[in-house]
């Protein structure tokens, strides 16, 4: 029997779904996205997650190919977008790598759905139309296509954040490009009102990129203390955000880095740029054979679906590029930097400031900022996410501990470039006093799918946290003198995922973001997280017992999960047992304590002391 199928996906028109729905009642709804599995769920409205019909070795291609693409793509016209030596592509790679997973990852189940079912209807409000009837061409079926009123972007071109108002997390979104207009005039207003404008005669200059003070306040503390003179360039959030950033920027005597300073002195040579960049972009994208051919499906193009949000993603983010090299350029002109100190060696900002570093013979060093996956599977991603596996941007590494120089060095990483200093952003967490005071709060720290795979972008994928979350929260609720709360992970999407869930379940759970982690984590009785993620450190630096959700199988290949550090739950049915287990056992939660101590102390070297310790590593790094 024939049937009458929908493509759903985010930015449906759902009023139009509706009407078609009620003339077309016997139907399959395919969603493509978690997101309009959200929207028709809570309508009611019966459907089917399309990405459910994607098996094992369907992931592998899919990854396979964004993996390939991301690298290889404009390979073609490496010469061309080549910009003062800098490729302007590979300065993209870990934003580009996620849009292309989707991009990829839908067309491809929609291809599959159309090849396994016998269908004689297809009601698209999807941006796939052409790509549906290119797969129709020869079938007899009826296609009816629905503008979708969603435009692709890449993670950072909408910029969400929230800011406490009495106590309330106000969520803002702003696009990137009004975003970047509002920061550049708070930044040049705060640093002439508390002259935060480094001077320029200052010598071996340590430049530290895209720190906040709030996490790393200690850190420039102790470089202070040890009159190191150290500039903050901030190219995405601004350094003072708040009166407690703001202070702690004073009390420092940190100074504040505005690039825009120079943006006189280039601006006649960006127009120019500017214009040759626009006639570049249109001769690349006039080559619609060589793009069609990429941008297929065994053998059927989708690039006719996309090629506008990717040729507008492509000149915005090149268009940029090119400002902050040249603006960068005049800034190490004018600057005596002798190195520079990121926390993240893949952002686009941060491969910008190393590469024009190299170009005036600065080195630059990654300070570890997370807890590393150690499974193998991530290997193939590392070079997206700045992880050991692969070769890194930066000349040298400061890591938190033994384990994790033991494992770079075990993937051919040079053991001179590597250096053990501590965490600098946990040294609040050792230094803060212990109090036996617990209040009976479970905290649950959310993270959630991490689209860095295409499995970790599936609806299915982000279900199962939902799923963990409901089911904690039911037994919580169970549990006599015991009360949720809830901590979002700081992603943009993930803060509203489980925000709209939580509001869903229960609306009385409080939901605590901008908050001070160490004084959380101390006053819980037990904390419980996802897969392993930085916060079971900062919880077992409190000495608070840690339950880790395992939802994905690599997470209990894990090194911390293996240790026995923290408690791994794999499977829904065993998360009441396991937490009466560590709240009640008091034999098992005083060997897991012991247990993780451990870890700890092999994890993180420096505890309380690590900002002094990383200090003097760069103090005598900057010397000349």
């Amino acid at each position: 029997m024939s049937e009458k199928i929908f493509f759903v996906d985010s930015g449906t028109d759902i009023s139009k779904l509706e009407q078609k729905i009620q003339e077309f009642p016997q139907n399959a709804i395919y969603a493509l996205s978690y997101e309009i599995h959200k929207v028709l769920e809570k309508k009611k409205i019966s459907h089917k997650l399309a990405d459910d019909i994607l098996i094992s070795d369907d992931f592998k291609k899919i990854d396979s190919f964004s993996i390939n693409f991301t690298k290889n793509c404009f390979d073609k016209y490496k010469k061309l977008l080549t910009f003062e030596g800098i490729y302007l592509p590979e300065l993209l790679e870990l934003e580009l790598f996620q849009y292309l997973l989707i991009q990829y990852l839908k067309p491809y189940v929609i291809l599959k759905i159309i090849q396994n079912n016998n269908i004689e209807l297809i009601i698209d409000f999807t941006i796939y139309g052409d790509f549906i009837k290119k797969i129709i061409n020869s079938k007899k079926i009826h296609h009816i296509h629905f503008e979708n009123l969603e435009t692709d972007t890449m993670y950072h071109d909408k910029i969400k954040f929230a800011v406490n108002l009495f106590n309330l997390p106000i969520h803002i979104q702003l696009s990137r490009k009004t975003f970047s207009k509002i920061k550049k005039f708070t930044q040049k207003f705060s640093n002439q009102i508390f002259d935060l404008k480094p001077n320029i005669n200052s010598k071996e200059n340590v430049l530290l990129v895209n720190f906040d003070p709030l996490q790393y306040g200690e850190l420039l503390t102790e470089l202070n203390n040890e009159s190191t003179n150290f500039l903050l360039l901030n190219t995405r959030k601004p350094a003072i955000t708040n009166k407690k950033s703001l202070d702690i920027i004073r009390k420092s005597h940190s100074k504040i880095m505005d690039l825009n300073r120079f943006s006189i002195t280039i601006e006649k040579h960006l127009n120019l740029e500017r214009k040759k960049l626009q006639q570049i972009i249109k001769e690349i994208f006039s080559d619609t054979e060589y793009f069609e051919k990429i941008f297929s499906v065994n053998g059927l193009s989708f690039w006719s679906c996309i090629q506008n949000s990717f040729q507008n993603i492509c000149v915005s983010r090149f268009n940029e590029s090119i400002e902050r090299i040249l603006l960068l350029q005049k800034f190490f002109e004018s600057y005596d930097i002798s190195i520079i100190l990121v926390w993240v060696d893949v952002g686009q900002e941060e491969k910008e400031c190393i590469r024009v570093g190299k170009q005036f013979l600065v080195s630059s060093i990654m300070l570890q900022h997370g807890r590393f996956q150690t499974s193998e599977i991530w290997n193939k991603f590392a070079s997206f996410v700045g992880q050991f596996p692969a070769p890194l941007l930066s000349d040298k590494q400061i890591v938190w501990g033994e384990i994790v120089k033991k494992w770079a060095m075990s993937h051919h990483h040079s053991p001179d470039n590597l250096i053990v200093g501590g965490s600098p952003r946990h040294d609040k967490f050792f230094n803060l006093p212990l109090t036996n005071h617990k209040n009976g709060i479970i905290l649950l720290a959310t993270t959630g799918t991490m689209f860095l795979s295409a499995d970790s972008c599936i609806a299915s994928s982000q279900i199962k946290y939902d799923n963990y979350i409901r089911e904690i929260c039911r037994i919580v609720r169970s549990l006599p003198g015991k009360k949720l709360v809830v901590k979002p992970h700081p992603s943009q999407i993930l803060t509203k995922y489980v925000t709209d869930l939580i509001r869903e379940i229960d609306t009385s759970i409080p939901i605590i973001e901008n908050t001070d982690n160490e004084k959380l984590f101390s006053d819980c009785d037990l904390l419980i997280t996802f897969n392993n993620s930085t916060t079971t450190l900062e919880a077992l630096s409190r000495k608070t017992p840690v339950i880790s959700l395992q939802t994905e199988r690599w997470a209990e290949e894990d090194d911390i999960a293996q240790s026995g550090a923290i408690l791994s739950v794999s499977n829904i049915s065993d998360c009441e047992n396991c937490i009466k287990k560590i709240l009640f056992d008091t034999e098992y939660r005083k060997n897991l304590k012991e247990d993780s101590l451990k870890f700890l102390d092999q994890y993180i070297k420096n505890q309380g002391c690590a900002s002094k310790s990383v200090a003097k590593i760069l103090k005598r790094l900057s010397k000349r």
